[in-house]
């Protein structure tokens, strides 16, 4: 302010200053996405000059329609937001496997495909367990899905070709888990190798954390991957697009 009696100058009087708008004169759905996309009438705070008069209530009522549309929209989206599938978890976890293994050249045992869940195979030499010890990181980690395959599979194989002719084996084993092994299967499937050195094995393994928001259908999973994934998934939810 001015010390010596003059009137303060014309720029002074228009100092801005900011006041909330009042809650009970929420602006509608299109004029909140015309301010800049705010999402609730209450968080936009308005410019007014000093001295000027007080504006009246321009801003737009919702009405009961207006805030059951907003609601439904929004309830939507909380559906697409959320996963199809489990999240990761030792009972969630599955591993399919198939192999073809030789002993001296000739075929001994033979698995198409099976699926194996977390479990601790029953009525299992206690010799096998210790050949595939796990490793106890934070919890036990005994009856993990990859555990419980090499351990059935060890035990046939040992049932044909004996304790003492692991070495004579050869061929493949394919194995694929609906989530990355942790250090203990890690640790177990460095043990099978190191016990059956001239059987192939071929691993792969999946992320739960990505793919438990992919349709179960093949039809489903073919699209969400040809839209872009997950990341085609987040844009389409951003856009209002909710529906398949």
């Amino acid at each position: 302010s001015s010390h010596d009696g003059l009137e303060p100058s014309s720029a002074t009087s228009r100092r801005a200053t900011l006041r909330a708008p009042t809650l009970a004169a929420p602006r509608a759905p299109a004029a909140m996405a015309a301010v800049g996309g705010c999402s609730s009438p209450s968080d936009k705070l308005a410019v007014v000059p000093s001295g000027a008069a007080e504006p009246e209530e321009e801003q737009e009522h919702w009405t009961e329609a207006e805030w059951e549309a907003w609601n439904r929209r929004e309830r939507a989206k909380q559906r697409a937001e959320m996963p199809v599938g489990s999240s990761p978890s030792t009972d969630s976890i599955v591993s399919h496997v198939s192999y073809k293994v030789f002993h001296k050249g000739l075929l001994m045992s033979h698995e198409p495909g099976r699926l194996f869940f977390s479990e601790i195979p029953k009525n299992v030499d206690p010799r096998i367990g210790e050949m595939l010890q796990p490793i106890f990181s934070h919890i036990n980690r005994d009856d993990h899905s990859e555990r419980a395959a090499f351990m059935h599979i060890t035990r046939a194989l040992l049932k044909r070709c004996g304790w003492e002719g692991s070495d004579d084996c050869s061929g493949w084993l394919r194995m694929y888990i609906t989530h990355f092994p942790c250090i203990s299967c890690v640790a177990v499937t460095c043990q099978f190798v190191r016990f059956f050195p001239a059987v192939r094995l071929e691993l792969d393994f999946d992320n739960m954390w990505k793919t438990r928001f992919e349709p179960a259908d093949k039809l489903g999973a073919d699209r969400f991957h040809g839209q872009g994934g997950l990341a085609g998934r987040r844009k389409r939810i951003e856009d209002g697009f909710f529906e398949w």
